[in-house]
């Protein structure tokens, strides 16, 4: 037999037949073939997108090794494939291994995870921010084999995010009177957390032409007098080419005044360095933003687009600070900010105010100009407090502090305020600017969850940590006073056949109208708590001898003696009392209730509907 096909697989058992014939049997793998052709062109076209792919593609097996490293990860991270094939991934610090250990031991339980963001080091040591999105890998049987993971580089986001933060903390900071050194201190810092580089200083020119050190930041500050040189130097810094030519100077212009510097430089691992200039509103330029890397190139476009925004929106700030006259001219960048804003004069008279102040206050521009702060006060503050205001602004310091205002409806709200004094030319107070942060929403719910935590929600009565803490302060104001104090501990008789009967619903009205009748039944000095259940805890102060309680006891009685009209329904409830006296009792919280809540089971098992003042007796 001839198989002329080439799409046909022979499988033959020689076997000589009679006349010498041989037998065989032919399969047809045709769909078989175009199977695998068709599965081999999916693989191509997959690891042609995972290598086109702009994110880094990683694979792990299951013990962390790398089988997958695509051309975005090499390019992203440094490392190329055949360095970290069947290795554990390198860019995981060792101070990081136990949090990845922790994230690869979830994948590979069956957890998927995304954007999970992190700061690594690439091969340089540069840092890196990326955000991490992982699955399982799993085999034909649908056992997990290991991991994939998808890497974005997020650098320049979170720092581009960063920069924006902190160019809004810097406007807080000149608003709220912070000092110039403080700020240029401050903003030398955030830069070199956010950014990364060993050293960052802001300059300032000086009249002869020097440069001036304003702030400094950084591992490498203590070299930093060895980088700058005057302007009559050889070797010119790019501090001083910023200043004379009036544009960014890098390290990687074709200067030849840089020669040398880029070899000063270079003796402190220095390899790349910027200098941004720092200008006024007119364009005149009054210092420099420089930083330094360790690597070379570190300065591309991106990120010189983004020191130079930097440097400009920090101009402007750095001169209000340096000027806080300058405040008063602001006036359309202040009516935009979210906070309230006024300006007044040195006796406090109102020259000015923003949107959201008009909005917090409810009162019309118009209506406060020439009014004073008094037209918002609530009476939630005496006339100490005021007073300190005053002394302290117009002794030129800056107040801080939370106050509560009236507004033009006659509702009150709370918000943090500093005020910050303006000078003249000749150092004296002509001018108060007064920031408020709205802050009754917060305080509010402070409130809220202080009521939460010390009374009771249904009936609006102290619960047991309030009742602890009056009954602890009431011993002791009982000790200095040589006085006596009675703790009566209240509990309803056969609560539970109304709650059985009537349902819960129906007992906790039963509960609240009970509450109410004996907060009729004590003094204003007097404590009645909510213990629990449908049991109630009184505190009874300022008493000379243990008979005192009784007139209280007895109006209890009266009260509960009258039936509770609820829904249409006549319900009777009586109440069972103990009582402990100190100090005859007891000197301490904990023995003093729980001897009157010994007294009051006492006098359950005599038949309810009663009081008993505890007695030794009751122990046996």
């Amino acid at each position: 037999m001839q198989v002329t096909s080439p799409e046909l697989a022979e499988a033959i058992n020689p076997a000589t037949l009679e006349g010498g014939t041989i037998s065989g049997m032919a399969i047809d793998i045709t769909a078989h073939k175009r199977a695998e052709e068709t599965i081999q062109e999916t693989n191509h076209t997959l690891q042609a997108f995972i290598q086109a792919s702009p994110l880094a593609i990683i694979a792990l097996d299951a013990d962390g090794c790398v089988t997958m490293w695509n051309s975005a990860a090499e390019r992203i991270f440094g490392w190329n494939k055949q360095e970290v094939l069947v290795h554990h991934l390198p860019f995981v610090s060792d101070n990081k291994q136990e949090v990845f250990l922790t994230l690869c031991k979830r994948v590979l339980s069956g957890e998927s995870f995304m954007g999970i963001e992190v700061r690594q080091q690439k091969r340089d040591g540069s840092p890196i921010d990326i955000s991490i999105s992982a699955a399982p890998v799993r085999n034909a049987q649908g056992n997990i084999k290991g991991v994939m993971g998808v890497v974005d580089d997020v650098t320049e986001r979170k720092r581009t995010l960063a920069v924006e933060a902190l160019c809004y903390e810097i406007a807080q900071l000149v608003l709220q009177g912070r000092t110039l050194d403080f700020i240029l201190s401050h903003l030398c810092k955030c830069l070199v957390d956010i950014l990364a580089y060993p050293l960052v200083c802001i300059c300032t020119k000086e009249e002869d032409g020097s440069v001036g050190i304003s702030a400094q930041a950084g591992t490498h500050v203590n070299h930093l007098r060895n980088l700058l040189c005057d302007n009559t130097s050889e070797c010119r810094c790019p501090t001083i080419l910023a200043i004379c030519r009036g544009y960014t100077q890098t390290s990687d212009m074709q200067e030849p005044a840089f020669l040398q510097y880029r070899e000063r430089a270079s003796r402190y691992g220095l390899q790349s360095f910027i200098s941004v200039p720092l200008c006024t509103q007119q364009g005149k330029i009054f210092g420099t933003l420089n930083l330094y890397a360790l690597k070379p190139d570190a300065f591309d476009v991106k990120t010189v687009q983004l020191l130079e925004n930097l440097a400009n929106r920090m101009s402007v700030a750095l001169l209000m600070a340096i000027d806080q006259q300058l405040l008063q001219l602001q006036g359309d960048a202040m009516a935009s900010m979210t906070h309230a804003v006024f300006i007044t004069d040195c006796n406090g008279r109102i020259k000015w105010v923003n949107k959201a102040f008009v909005m917090l206050s409810g009162y019309p521009a118009e209506e406060v100009y020439g009014q004073t702060p008094s037209l918002f006060k609530s009476d939630k503050h005496d006339t100490s407090f005021y007073r300190s205001i005053w002394q302290t602004i117009l002794s030129g310091e800056v107040w801080r502090g939370e106050i509560v205002n009236r507004r033009k409806d006659g509702g009150l709200y709370t918000v943090e305020q500093t005020i910050t004094p303006l000078r003249d030319i000749q150092g004296k107070v002509f001018r108060f600017v007064a920031v408020h942060q709205d802050i009754t929403d917060k305080k509010q719910s402070e409130a809220h969850i202080h009521y939460m935590a010390y009374y009771d929600i249904l009936t609006n009565l102290p619960n047991r940590n309030l009742f602890c803490d009056r009954l602890q302060h009431e011993l002791a104001h009982a000790h200095r006073n040589e006085r006596m104090l009675a703790v009566m501990f209240l509990d309803l008789d056969r609560f539970k056949v109304i709650n059985d009967t009537l349902g819960h619903t129906y007992g906790d009205l039963v509960l609240k109208a009970v509450a109410e009748r004996l907060k009729g039944c004590v003094r204003e000095s007097d404590t009645v708590s909510r213990w629990g259940g449908d049991e109630f805890i009184f505190i009874i102060a300022n008493i000379t001898q243990p008979q005192d309680v009784a007139f209280i006891v007895q109006k209890i009685f009266n009260e509960m003696s009258s039936p509770f009209q609820l829904e249409k329904r006549e319900v009777y409830v009586t109440p069972t009392i103990g009582i402990a006296v100190y100090p005859l009792d007891a000197s301490d919280v904990e023995t003093l209730i729980k001897k009157a809540d010994t007294a009051m089971y006492h006098g359950k098992e005599r038949g309810r509907n009663t009081f008993k003042f505890y007695t030794e007796d009751y122990e046996y």
